[in-house]
Parts: C-alpha cells; sequence; structure tokens
C-alpha cells in the first residue's frame, strides 16, 4: 500500500496558513483539519464564552486533531494539517507518534513573513469582527516573547524527515503557488 501524504502548512500566527492551507487542499482534493477550527468548535460548543474555557482545552484540539487525522491516514487517505505548531520539539515528537500508528509521507510548508509585516498584520486581525471570540490574542501578544517571536518571522521547521518547504507569504506574490502545487504532486505521485 502507498503511503498517504501528510501536508502540515505550519507558521506563526498571521502568516496566511489557513488561506494556503484551504487553497491546497481544494486543489489536492485532500481533506483539511485546522487546529484554530477545532479550537473554535469546542469553544463554541463548551459554550467558553459564558462558561469560561477549560483549562486543557488548548492541548485537547491538538490531540483531536492527531486522532481525525490517524483515522484517515489508517485508510490510505492523503491530506493537509493546518496550525500553528510552535513548539517543535514537543510537536514533532507528537507527528512521530502519529507515523508509528499511520505511516505517512510528510510534506512540510512552513510560512514565514517579514516580522514588521507580521507583527502589523497580528495587530490589525486580533481587531476584525470575523477573528473568533474564543482567540485571546490580546493576552497571547502581551507576553513579550511572543511580540518577538512574531518579529523574527519564522519558526523551527518539524523534526519529521520527509520534504519540508519554506515559502515567504510576506505577499501574495512573494512566492510562487503554482511551483508550491507542483514540489506537491511531485511528492505525491512519486510514492
Amino acid at each position: 500500500m502507498v503511503k498517504p501524504l501528510l501536508i502540515i502548512v505550519n507558521g506563526l500566527p498571521g502568516t496566511g496558513k489557513t488561506t494556503l492551507a484551504k487553497r491546497l487542499a481544494a486543489e489536492m482534493r485532500f481533506p483539511l483539519f485546522s487546529r484554530d477550527g477545532i479550537y473554535e468548535t469546542l469553544f463554541d460548543a463548551l459554550d467558553c464564552q459564558n462558561n469560561g474555557c477549560p483549562p486543557l482545552i488548548g492541548p485537547s484540539t491538538f490531540t483531536l486533531l492527531y486522532a481525525y487525522a490517524n483515522s484517515l491516514l489508517k485508510v490510505g487517505q492523503s491530506l493537509v494539517i493546518e496550525g500553528f505548531f510552535g513548539r517543535p520539539e514537543l510537536r514533532s515528537a507528537e507527528f512521530l507518534q502519529l507515523k508509528l500508528t499511520s505511516d505517512f509521507q510528510p510534506f512540510q510548508i512552513l510560512c514565514k513573513t517579514d516580522g514588521e509585516v507580521l507583527l502589523d498584520r497580528f495587530l490589525k486581525r486580533m481587531s476584525t469582527v470575523e477573528r473568533h471570540i474564543g482567540h485571546h490574542d490580546q493576552e497571547w501578544i502581551e507576553e513579550e516573547q511572543n511580540k518577538e517571536r512574531l518579529l523574527q518571522g519564522h519558526l523551527t521547521p518539524l523534526s519529521l524527515g520527509g520534504t519540508v518547504v519554506e515559502i515567504d507569504t510576506t505577499t501574495p506574490y512573494s512566492f510562487d503557488y503554482d511551483e508550491l502545487l507542483k514540489q506537491v504532486r511531485a511528492v505525491q505521485f512519486n510514492m
């Protein structure tokens, strides 16, 4: 049996991961699971705005993300996962554990953006009505190391093996989407 392809779209908040992951999943006709999407669904289902958030809601979203991925990978279904995997040692270990139960071919797309542009994007996004109320962006950015992380503009790739492609998402024209799609298809058809 051919290994399924697991496309992991990773990057700091505001780097355009969600937009890219949606487009790529639609083009490849792969299911897409978003860490933030799971978080927002749980936040609403538990009525966290009125009841407060359980302390483990954040870690639970990763557990559910891997569980969903596992169920599809086990039957040979390729998919796209999108999220801010900001603790590379921990997240790498979690993905490697997933690989033990459902072997897959990893393809990481690491979104990076000029730090000043990224910080500006983040600050603008946190005050929009489109931003889900469950995100505590103000608290997150007030932690000094998080502002510094945004100003760096990039994350360390996960240690999973496979293909790692870094793309610059500073502007819509900073990277060649068609070339990225070719790279994904080349890996898919050469497995």
